[in-house]
């Protein structure tokens, strides 16, 4: 399997396609249609429904339409406000593309598209001193490229296109590259909303730019996704497609051996009286069982979750034999049974608990995690207490992942799952089947925005016809057998939408002392 970019041709593309290490051109031979990677550059392509596609032609539409583009930006819990850059028609567009959109524009009655250029408020102009810094960041498949930066002190450092020819509509004029090493806290928030951007618009790579406000806001300004190049933007997307080219060559050659899986779910002990009481008084930061931190509107950390680490195992039974085992530790030292352990996605307002899973074994990218949110957290919704939402968007969107260091990852998206065993086994069951059959998981109830809001709002009646499609889909699946006896239970649970009660103690259930 290669990697294919399918472009129209256009002349402005040429710094990006002399630096490209695999074919692409204007349509797709039909010797490789069906055994490689396509990866489309401008929306003048029909997309066919290729099953390994990377910037889909409707996520391409909807982030060049800019109140559809903002309220789904808005929806993922992402500030914004966008600017004419989202509005506009970028040049690899081409002319074709630019038609249909201005005929599009003027039958919903909508003011039509700018010219090529014809930025209202364009990057190279003095900057809007409503920013007291602002980002720019290329982002390709879950990665930020570069990044670049400029401060409201009237100086700037930009780097400027060839031979000082200017490129119309040039994000990062005015601006200097300062790099993704060592970011600083906003630069760090710059990339993290920058990705989150790309990937809540259906999409796998972009320019966004970030403003920072004086009181400290993160604001998305503009999403472009078809990129205008520029010498140094061409070089970055070159470089990141010619990685993914090796990646999906390797992946053909590589048998694809077991996923190994870890997790870190959390809970929180609460008196008789209902109220907090902090794990940091009864764990340390680090070990089996610890403690987890808030991060206050200050900035200041406390540490009043309980989380669980038990060993990571390429089984799920022994992974979770090994979550009881850490349960022990922790009852042990804690050692007052008249504390209740309550789990889900916020028993107490202001609490909000995570049931991170972690994989190594399988390489991140988007159409995995795209996995997780459609066949994982969209159907555990069903099984969610009214209080679980209360976490979204803030935590729980869509997407949310980390990279770890040992080369893994963590999804970060599902609620603490350790309310029972049945939930606990049925999750790991699914999410590791998920990690290593992803490639057969066609199915993304969760590119229908008003999918995406019942994901948020908790619509379980909107959620759960989708729900039967979704697992026929798991039961095709060649490991399905294996997981069967821990699938097939929570398969019940949620077609019963038997949800759990979030201030229930988690202990009996887990057999955990003083109900062993």
């Amino acid at each position: 399997m290669r990697a294919f970019l399918l472009h129209s041709g256009e002349p402005a593309m040429e710094p990006l396609l002399s630096l490209l290490l695999f074919p692409h051109g204007t349509s797709v031979p039909e010797s490789r249609e069906k055994n490689c990677t396509i990866i489309h550059w401008g929306a003048y392509h029909p997309d066919r429904g290729h099953a390994e596609v990377l910037q889909p032609i409707r996520s391409i539409l909807l982030a060049q339409h800019r109140e559809r583009a903002a309220e789904v930006l808005r929806l993922h819990g992402l500030e914004c406000e966008l600017e004419n850059e989202v509005a506009s028609v970028s040049v690899g567009v081409g002319a074709a593309l630019s038609a249909e959109v201005s005929v599009r524009r003027k039958q919903s009655g909508e003011p039509p598209v700018p010219e090529r250029g014809a930025y209202v408020s364009g990057a190279g102009r003095e900057m809007d001193r409503r920013w007291a810094q602002e980002y720019v960041v290329p982002v390709f498949h879950l990665q930020a490229l570069t990044l670049f930066h400029r401060a409201a002190n009237g100086v700037f450092y930009g780097r400027r296109s060839p031979s000082g020819v200017r490129v119309p509509g040039d994000l990062t004029e005015g601006f200097e590259e300062v790099g993704t090493d060592d970011p600083n806290y906003y630069a760090g928030r710059a990339i993290r909303e920058a990705i989150k951007a790309i990937y809540a618009l259906g999409l796998d790579y972009g320019v966004v730019r970030i403003g920072i406000r004086a009181g400290g806001s993160v604001i998305v300004r503009s999403v472009e996704p078809v990129p205008q190049l520029t010498e140094r933007l061409a070089e970055l997307f070159a470089e990141a497609m010619n990685r993914l080219d090796d990646t999906v060559s390797s992946e053909r050659d590589s048998a694809g051996g077991p996923v190994m899986l870890g997790a870190d779910p959390e809970f929180l002990l609460l008196t008789s009286q209902g109220k907090v009481k902090f794990a940091s008084n009864y764990a340390e930061k680090e070990g089996p069982f610890g403690c987890d931190a808030i991060v206050l509107e200050s900035r200041r950390k406390i540490y009043p979750l309980a989380e669980l680490r038990p060993k990571p195992s390429t089984d799920v039974r022994e992974l979770v034999v090994n979550l009881h085992r850490t349960m022990q530790i922790a009852a042990k030292q804690i050692g007052d049974p008249e504390l209740r352990w309550v789990a889900g996605g916020m028993p107490v307002r202001g609490f909000p608990l995570g049931g991170h899973i972690h994989f190594s074994g399988v390489e991140l990218n988007s159409r995995l995690l795209r996995v997780f949110d459609n066949y994982l957290a969209l159907p555990l919704t069903l099984l969610e207490d009214e209080s679980t939402g209360l976490r979204k968007p803030r935590y729980g969107f869509l997407g949310d992942f980390r990279r770890q260091r040992h080369g893994g990852f963590e999804y970060r998206v599902l609620p603490s799952w350790m309310v029972s065993p049945t939930v606990a086994k049925g999750v790991l069951a699914l999410a590791k089947l998920a990690a290593e059959h992803y490639r057969q998981l066609n199915l993304r109830p969760l590119a229908d925005v008003e999918v995406a809001r019942a994901y948020y709002q908790g619509d379980k009646l909107r959620i759960r016809p989708l729900m039967l499609q979704l697992w026929r889909d798991v039961e095709r699946l060649p490991g399905f057998a294996q997981q069967e006896a821990y699938l097939l239970p929570l398969r019940r649970l949620m077609l019963q939408m038997q949800t759990w009660k979030e201030l229930e103690d988690i202990r009996p259930k887990w057999k955990i002392p003083p109900f062993s």
